[in-house]
């Protein structure tokens, strides 16, 4: 099976019109006969695949990085305002204890 040859391919037009004119001039009972030209679709079709994941793959790696950066400024912003609640916190216990 291969996906739908409605939607555009852009590298594998001219896979896809092979395939098409087998299929239209080749026996429905001989099955067989456009296997070498459904192997060159199915080689296009992985390989466009392959490039679409790279490219997806590449783009989350981006966008991750960005939200990790941004995830450990407020992660350093958040510990250090804990600290000064911290030591308010004591400060006010030892002024308690003194009094």
């Amino acid at each position: 099976m291969h996906p739908p040859l409605d939607r555009p391919h852009p590298d594998c037009q001219e896979a896809i019109q092979n395939l098409k004119k087998c299929h239209q001039t080749q026996s429905k009972w001989k099955f067989w006969a456009c296997n070498d030209i459904k192997y060159e679709l199915d080689r296009c079709f992985k390989s466009e695949k392959q490039e679409m994941l790279k490219r997806v793959n590449r783009e989350f790696t981006e966008e991750h990085a960005e939200e990790r950066k941004l995830v450990e400024q407020n992660w350093e912003e958040y510990w250090i305002q804990k600290k000064i609640e911290k030591d308010e916190q004591r400060q006010q216990r030892h002024a308690d204890i003194v009094k």
